[in-house]
């Protein structure tokens, strides 16, 4: 347990007695002398794992610019009857994001949205094996391409730093995701005009080309679906290849499908195969966005967490802006 120590001046009390009250914290209230002014002191005891989340309420209810206003805790030995009652009282805040949670969030979701060669290689990989699985019509080739393409990690890193405000972040995040992509076509584009010359291509599309080949309204849900659910599983813990195959779906497939329909001159495949990337790209960052923000992961400073929330929302809003345009366009080609 902590011991909360809030010293602020008397016309700030009654705002701090109600984020104390709504918390069911058991406190006691004194006057001291502070800069030579009356101040109230307000001591509570307060469970560990709700105490960023009432330090931010407080925060809101105290000016800190003052010098004689502060909120400090620190741990303390014993237990009491009116603690454990706070503690039961509090139990379904156990599952609040702490501050080691979002650290280590962040860890990971940097550590993964940084492409080194070997993704790439595994994403030029991955993108031949998809080839090959596309003309052939096999659906097991393009599972296993999807098995090894490594898209998840920046899209995570995306969404991740975007709630946490890190724009720089966010942005390489993008990048990385871009490079990968750029790697799986240009991978497809090469390999297919190769395949051309040697007459080991179908002059035709085949059904999965083709199926790859047409956009929709259904599309875009289903990606925003896939980056929602992407995100909710890694962040349950959900092995991260389990997550990485519904997202890869999404995007290893219809990228092939741009270099192939490109180097065989399918133009009708190769627009609808773009339009489709690009409805997916977009889907899965304002699903996985969606999740974050709907899962109330951010920073743990009040000012930082406003901020973070204000970054959050404008990109959420542009991201929904260029779905609902894509969306019209779908519906005034269909």
């Amino acid at each position: 347990m902590l011991r909360l120590e809030i010293y602020c001046d008397e016309g700030e009390g009654s705002k701090v007695s109600e984020v104390l009250a709504k918390w069911g914290v058991q406190f006691y209230t004194e006057e001291v002398k502070g800069n030579d002014r009356r101040v109230l002191k307000f001591t509570a005891l307060v469970p560990d794992f709700v105490i960023n989340d009432v330090a931010d309420d407080l925060m809101r209810a105290i000016d800190l610019r003052k010098a004689h206003s502060s909120i400090t805790w620190a741990p303390v030995r014993g237990k009491s009857v009116r603690y454990s009652s706070s503690v039961r009282a509090l139990e379904k805040y156990r599952r609040r994001w702490t501050l080691a949670d979002i650290e280590g969030l962040i860890e990971g979701a940097n550590s993964g949205a940084n492409i080194d060669p070997i993704q790439l290689t595994l994403g030029a990989v991955a993108s031949i094996i998809a080839l090959f699985g596309l003309i052939n019509d096999s659906i097991v080739m393009i599972i296993s391409a999807m098995l090894l393409s490594p898209i998840l990690g920046p899209l995570y890193g995306f969404s991740l730093n975007i709630v946490m405000g890190k724009g720089r972040d966010a942005l390489n995040a993008v990048y990385s995701m871009l490079k990968l992509l750029g790697i799986i076509f240009l991978s497809a584009l090469l390999a297919a005009a190769v395949l051309k010359l040697l007459g080991a291509i179908p002059a035709e599309p085949t059904h999965e080309i083709l199926v790859r080949g047409e956009s929709g309204l259904v599309y875009i849900l289903l990606a925003v679906i896939l980056g929602y659910a992407g995100i909710v599983a890694i962040v349950s813990r959900v092995p991260e290849i389990l997550a990485g195959v519904s997202i890869a779906a999404a995007l290893v497939p219809p990228t092939t499908v741009v270099g192939i329909s490109l180097a065989m001159g399918w133009w009708e495949v190769f627009e609808g195969s773009l339009v489709l990337t690009l409805e997916n790209v977009l889907g899965l960052l304002l699903g996985s966005l969606l999740a974050l923000y709907l899962l109330n992961v951010s920073p743990r400073s009040y000012y930082e967490k406003r901020a973070a929330k204000i970054y959050a929302r404008r990109t959420g809003a542009v991201l929904a802006t260029m779905v609902i345009l894509l969306a019209l366009l779908e519906l005034l080609s269909g």
